[in-house]
Formats: C-alpha cells, structure tokens, sequence
C-alpha cells in the first residue's frame, strides 16, 4: 500500500531510439532483456504513483510494448526538447514530485533512488528544496528528483538549448531562484570511478560481460543490486574491453584461433570471426570453447567500429595494409607473432612462437608466453628410455626406442600439406600403435593398416598429449606443449621454413621423403633412428627458452595492456592515421615514433598510461636512490650547476643590464636555480607541481613560488608580472604530453629579445647513437619528448624563438665501446681522448638550449 506522498511521485524514464553514437541502444539485448527493460525494471522498485516513459513521437510505436510489458505508461514528446517533453508530461499527470531516470543505463541503484526520494520528500519539511541527486555513484548508476512545479517554472525563464536537452540544469544552473542539492552518497553507494552508463559501442560490450558476470551467480530475471553491481565492477576482468581477431583463413591452420579463444574465455573478452571464415574447424573449435564456458555474445561477426574496444589484440599470421590501418583507427593494437611488413601500424608487437629472421623489432619477444599443458607424463624419463648393457666390465646406456610405442600424429585442422594419412602408414609400417587427427572428410576410406585410428578434432588436446610417447606433427605450438608434456617429439616439415625453424629451435626434424618408405622392415630401421635421434635431443630441447616457466598466462598479462596510452607528437598534436610515423625504438613497455612533420623523436605508446607524481617522496628516496644523496643534500651542487646556466643567460643579455630582470623557472623543485639567480641579481619566480618543494621555496629560501601545473597558470595573476626576461625548463620540458601547448604558453611570456633556456636529455648522444635499445628502455616513463640535435632549433622556430647556444653536457667517456673495451680508467690517456672527441662531437648524454625570443 502506499502512502499518501508516495501518490503523488512520477518515475518518468526518457527514451529515445535516434542515439547518433548507438542507435537503437535502447533495445539492444543485454542477456536475456534489453537495456530498456532492465531499466524500467530497476525503476519499477521505487515505490511511486504513477510510471511513465517519455519518448519522441517516431520511437513511440516500437518502444510502446515493452513499456507495457514492464508496466509503464508510455508518452510522446519533443524529441529534441526533452525539457519540454517532461513538461507536457507533467501537465498532464498533475504529480508532485519527479524521479528523473534515462533509458541507457540499466545499472541503476534502485535502492539509492528509493532513499533519494524519501530524503527529498523529508527535506521539503525543512526548507523547499526544488531540485536533489547523490553524488558520487557509477557514472549511470544515479537519478535525481525534483518538484514539478519547479520545473515548470523553470521551462518558462530558460531559453538555453543545454537546459532544454539535459532537464536537470534548467533548475541547477539557476541557483539564485532555484535551491538544489548535490549529497554525497552514503559509502556503500561511493563508487565515482565506475562507469555504468550506455553511451557508446565499448560502453556496450562492457554491460554485456557485466550481465554474463552477475547472471551466473543470480536470477536473471531480476533487476541486479547494487551489492551485485559492484562486485561485477571490481571484477579486473570487467574494468575494460578487449578483442581478439585470430586468422580464420584456410590453410593458416588453427592455432591462430585456439589461442585466441583461450585468452577470450579466460578475460571475458570478445573474438572476432567474420561470417566470411572458411577454416573448416571454426565452428567446431568454437563450440568446444562454448562447451568450456564461452558465451554466445563474446563471439561477434562485425568489424570493430572506432572505440568499440579498449583494446584489439590480431592473431592473423600476416595481416593486409587495409585491415591494420583501419584497426589502428579503431583502438590501441596489440599484434601477435605478426608477420606482414606492416608492423609500423602496431602499438605493439609481442612474439611469442620463436621465429626465423625477421627484419622488424618487437617489443616483446617471450616463448615462455606458450601455454604449457597442466597434465605431464610420470613415467616418462630419459633414464627409463636406457637399458644397462654389460659387456665384462663395460657397462653402458643403450637407447630403448622400443618404449615409445604409442604415437600421436597432429598436423593441424588442416594439414594442408596433406602429410597426416602419409605418415600414420609410416609409424603404421614400422609397428608402432598409431592415433591421427585428421579433418572427418579426409580420413581414407580404405584401411590397409589396422593399427592406426584416426580422429576428428580433440577438444582440450592439449590436455591429452602426455598419453602418448611421441607426437609428430611440425613446428609450432603443439610441437612445443608436446615438449611441454613429457613427450618426445618429432618434425615433419611442410615448407622449408618449417624445416629451419625446427632445426634453429633444437627440435628432432625429419626427411620427408622417409614418408615414401613402404617396407615394414625398412621403415622400422628408419622409425628407430628418427626415436633415437628425438630421444638424444630431447635435453638440450628443453633449454630452448620456449619452455621456460611463466608464472602470468597469456590471457591475464594481455589484459594488462588495456592500461595502456597511445600519444601523439607532443609538438604536431596530430592523430595521424595514415601512414604512421617511423618506429624508433621499442621496448617492453614502450614504442618511440619519429615525427615526420617536425623530426621529434617521442613515447607514441605506453602500457601503464599513468603519469608519475613528484611528491616529496620522489626528491628524497627516489632521487638517492639514483644519485646517491637527497635533493636537499645535493642543493649546493645543484646550484653550482645553476649559476653557470644564469651566467649563460646573462651572456646573451649582455646589451641590457639584467640586475632587476624578472625571471620565471618552471618546476623549480626545491629552488636551487632560483636561489643562484637571485644572487646573480634577478628578480626569481618559481613554479612546480610539488607542493612540498613549493612550500620550501616560499618558506625556507622566501621566494615567490606557485603550486602550478604548468601550463595552466596565470602569472599575473600569481606574481602580477604579465612578461618575463627569462623562463626556464630544467629536466622538465620533456615531461610534457603537450608540448605545442606549453611552448606557445612559454612563447606568449617571453619578452622580446627575452630568453628561453631548457635542459633535457640527448636523443643524439652516446648511449642514444650507440646502445639505442638501453638508452630507449632506461627512458623514464614520463619523457614523451626526446629532444636531438639535429631538430631542435627547427621546432624552436616554430614559437618564435631563435637558438643561439647549444651545449652538450653529460658527458661519459665510459659509455663508449673503446673504453669499455680497454677497461680504461678515468684519467688514462684513452680516457681523456675519448673524452675530449666526445665534447667536440656533442655526444653527451643532455644538452642545455638557449633561445632568444624574436
């Protein structure tokens, strides 16, 4: 029964069905309902007196009866005046109060909407309160209330279309007439990081994992809690979207799509397979993964729209130029074990199958990523494959081949050699107990030889290869599980390449013409010593770091990557998606680009897209964990280093007296720059994003110091100076995501003939030019801009200044190769050359730019 106040409170759902970025999202299916039902459903737990959903007039036909069903009434309005649309509503329903709810968000808290409206009817028996929400839920997981007189009102003073599309700002945006209440929500609701909302195609994908999570552990067919929200949004699986797209082409076998479906299954991701597949074993293979746990909706036959996904992640053995461009347009790019000539359009590159010559870097190269199969044999050991013979006194170990009876033979789903029917009758002829998977079409129909079996596809073979003494097949993943499981292991190679690759990786590879062998006698003599020689090299395989032990599968660590940042030049700010930059250098964590429009060299991906903060923890521990003492222990030295910089600038503004010039030194740390300026005579200012050095430079050294990130500071009204004769960037400027941004800042306080002087590290020093792969992996994760030489005076100009001093610093005669060679010592004579050829070069590891501004 409800009460009396509760009669005069309208739950109103607006709908729509135009979405420009979805369309229709309102009734696409989320498990067993679509978003719309869940929503009506969530809302129909809030006790009111009336249930409406208004909509446009050309979406109210086709939504009408699943209102009906969800037992709302449905009304029609403005499509674009949704303001007007409630409005209109109202009028008609007489109703006191409105919970307010949009259709595109099926997560909604039902029970925090309840306390909402009991809250807001109490709060009116204090003081009028015309308009109230929580803050803090999911992002899609709130409503809010209002009077609907109020609203009213508000309809008639407001003419701005903002007002008149979002409802709730008409009376929030107007606080002189309007009171409106934004309460923190109770704990248990806090959740602001979370996204619940449908606004997008990865929104989308995100709430079907998020329904495939909670419905496995409930009733479907109720609204979720919000207890059952959260723990599914906690869920690492959940946090965000990955796609997998394996090759599905004939005759590239069906490993590309196994593996993917592993990590599919294992991440709640998604896999791609076109309706134009024609790998034979597709569905198959798929319906086996479906019998594991799979799900209907994480396999989808539409191309991924551009942010439908976090992440995409290609298994397709060597991908077209058309295909890897429109990827990289669609999202971040993880490729696996690629083998086109297209890589440059990868954010990433991970090989995991050990490969032969390829003339591309990877980020990753890590065999250790094979998935090792948990069953392994007991009884299988090099020593039970020996017998003791004696002879007198003379004992010695004499292979047993006669063992290794029970063979597997696996060339794939495919085998497109057609080498499975060949060499079953080969182990066949020589005695030995033969099983082959062999696709069903291709088993021969005449059977000369009784001891072999063959077998269509076996779901989880992986599993099962310990139950045999050897497995032949070629190379790739099932030649090294088998390896994996105990078995020994045998190669038949269809290509030459197959045949190199078994021959580099330490595997036993066999002559394909023995296949042609039909004596049983000779056979047998030939089967013995291909057991022999896999038995002998079955050890040193075994080394092959293929078979190295990782503690993350596959699935998990790629998942990882969805953490992961593409960026742009910091100086062009072009999201180019053409043809892309050239590849620099790529690292574990990281891929480098060079721009081809300005020639900087910068940080185009990273997996942990987080940037670092300079707390005081960073200039105390951090920094003597490098440099061997604190910040504030190095000041002086520090400082050294500075008034030879203030001595530089003065140099160039010898014409002007500079006692009195006012100069501004962006992230200042501690102050010791600012601290040898002021000496020297000029007016100092200080900016950092350390609140703790801030606080130091203000109370310790007494100087002008702001709190600022860089560029978002206003020095007038900071400092009240407006221009600067000097502004300086010490390590800093290669912070920057933004550096076009910073630089026009820097360029706008700069007087004229003023100077701007930075530091940063050298893309054009030794360790750069000579041990590029350390250089480029020891590069902090917060340096998007590696400055050359070569380029800097050219992007310089670009802002209106002039560099007229360069000079390389951080210089290392023990960093090149004839010093380390020689194990010189500074001091010696080939030191002191080195040095003296590494100054004249500019082969130091920094360098310090000075620019006048024109």
């Amino acid at each position: 029964m409800l009460r009396s106040n509760e009669k005069k409170i309208a739950v109103i759902v607006q709908c729509r069905l135009s979405s420009t970025r979805l369309p229709g999202k309102a009734l696409k299916k989320l498990g067993e309902k679509t978003v719309l039902e869940w929503t009506l459903a969530s809302m129909k737990k809030v006790r009111a007196g009336r249930y409406f959903v208004a909509t446009d007039y050309d979406s109210y036909e086709e939504l009408k009866p699943y209102c009906q069903k969800a037992g709302f009434e449905i009304y029609a309005g403005s499509l674009d005046d949704v303001l007007d649309r409630y409005c209109s509503l109202i009028n008609e329903i007489k109703c006191d109060y409105v919970l307010r709810a949009t259709a595109d968000n099926p997560f909604l808290f039902y029970e925090a909407a309840q306390e909402l409206i009991n809250e807001f009817v109490k709060q009116q028996k204090i003081a009028r309160c015309d308009y109230m929400t929580w803050s803090g839920l999911p992002h899609g997981s709130g409503v809010e209330v209002f009077r609907a007189d109020s609203l009213l009102k508000a309809r008639e003073m407001t003419e701005d279309p903002y007002d008149h599309e979002h409802v709730g700002p008409a009376l929030y945006n107007h606080k002189g007439v309007f009171s409106s209440l934004f309460v923190r929500s109770s704990a248990k609701y806090y959740y602001p990081d979370f996204r619940t909302t449908i606004d997008t195609p990865s929104d989308f994908r995100k709430a079907m994992v998020v329904v495939n999570r909670i419905s496995q552990d409930s009733d479907c067919h109720e609204p979720y809690t919000y207890e059952q929200i959260v723990s599914a949004l906690k869920d690492p699986a959940i946090g965000k979207t990955m796609l997998f797209m394996p090759s599905v082409k004939k005759g590239q076998g069906t490993g590309h799509l196994r593996r993917c479906l592993e990590c599919a299954l294992e991440t709640s991701s998604f896999v791609y397979v076109p309706k134009s597949a024609d790998l034979t074993e597709t569905w198959d293979l798929i319906d086996t993964y479906k019998d594991l746990g799979l799900k209907d909706f994480q396999i989808v036959d539409t191309f991924p729209q551009n942010g439908e996904y976090d992440l995409i992640v290609t298994d397709l053995f060597n991908t077209d130029l058309d295909t890897i461009s429109k990827l990289r347009q669609a999202s971040q790019l993880i490729c696996l074990d690629e083998g086109s000539l297209y890589t440059d359009y990868c954010d990433y590159v991970f090989d995991i199958i050990p490969s032969l010559n390829l003339n591309r870097e990877a980020n990753l190269n890590d065999p250790s990523f094979i998935q090792k199969p948990k069953n392994r044999k007991k009884d299988f050991g090099f020593e039970s494959v020996y017998f003791d013979k004696s002879n007198d006194s003379i004992k010695k170990k004499v292979l047993d081949t006669s063992r290794l009876n029970k063979i597997l033979i696996c060339f794939g789903g495919e085998d497109p050699a057609n080498m499975t029917v060949k060499t079953a009758e080969f182990f066949s002829a020589a005695g030995k107990e033969v099983t082959a998977i062999i696709n069903s079409d291709c088993i021969p129909s005449k059977k000369d030889f009784q001891n072999i079996k063959y077998m269509g596809a076996v779901p989880g073979l992986r599993e099962k290869l310990f139950e045999y003494d050897l497995v032949v097949t070629h190379y790739g993943l099932t030649a090294y599980e088998a390896a994996s499981a105990g078995c020994a292991v045998l190669l038949f190679s269809p290509t030459k390449l197959h045949q190199q690759l078994a021959i580099k990786y330490g595997f036993c590879a066999a002559d394909v013409s023995l296949l042609a062998i039909s004596s049983p006698a000779m056979a047998s003599i030939a089967c013995n010593e291909l057991l022999g020689k896999s038995l002998n090299l079955y050890p040193s395989l075994m080394e092959n770091k293929g078979f190295a032990h990782n503690d993350i599968s596959l699935g998990s660590y790629l998942k990882t990557f969805t953490n992961g940042k593409r960026y742009m030049c910091p100086v062009c700010q072009k999201e180019d998606y053409g043809v892309p930059d050239k590849i620099v250098a790529r690292n574990s964590k990281r891929t480098f680009r060079k721009c081809r429009h300005c020639g900087m060299v910068y940080i185009s991906w990273a997996k942990d897209g987080e940037q670092k903060k300079y707390e005081a923890s960073y200039f105390a521990q951090s920094y003597k964990d490098q440099y061997g003492k604190t910040y504030l222990e190095d000041f002086e030295s520090i400082k050294k280093t500075g008034s030879l910089r203030i001595s530089h600038i003065n140099s160039i503004l010898k014409k002007n007296r500079t006692k009195g010039k006012s100069i501004l030194d962006i992230g200042c740390a501690y102050g010791p720059f600012l601290s040898a300026a002021k000496d020297a005579g000029w007016n100092v200012y200080g900016t950092d994003i350390s609140e703790d050095a801030i606080r130091y430079v203000q109370k310790d050294l007494f100087f002008p110091a702001s709190v600022a990130a860089f560029p978002d500071f206003d020095s007038a009204k900071e400092f009240g100076v407006n221009l600067f004769d000097a502004i300086t960037m010490w390590y800093v400027i290669e912070h920057f995501q933004n550096l076009d941004q910073v630089l026009k800042k820097v360029s706008s306080m700069v007087k004229k003939g003023g100077v701007f002087a930075f530091s940063t590290p050298s893309g054009s020093g030794v360790s750069a030019k000579f041990n590029a792969r350390s250089f480029y992996e020891q590069s902090p994760s917060d340096h998007y801009s590696i400055f050359q030489l070569e380029t800097v005076s050219k992007i310089m100009e670009r802002y209106g200044f002039k560099v007229v001093k360069i000079i390389s610093t951080g210089h290392h005669p023990e960093r090149f190769a004839q010093v380390k060679k020689a194990q010189a010592e500074p001091g010696t004579a080939l030191f002191k050359r080195i040095d003296v050829y590494s100054r004249r070069h500019r082969l130091g590891d920094t360098f310090e730019v000075y620019c006048r501004r024109k």
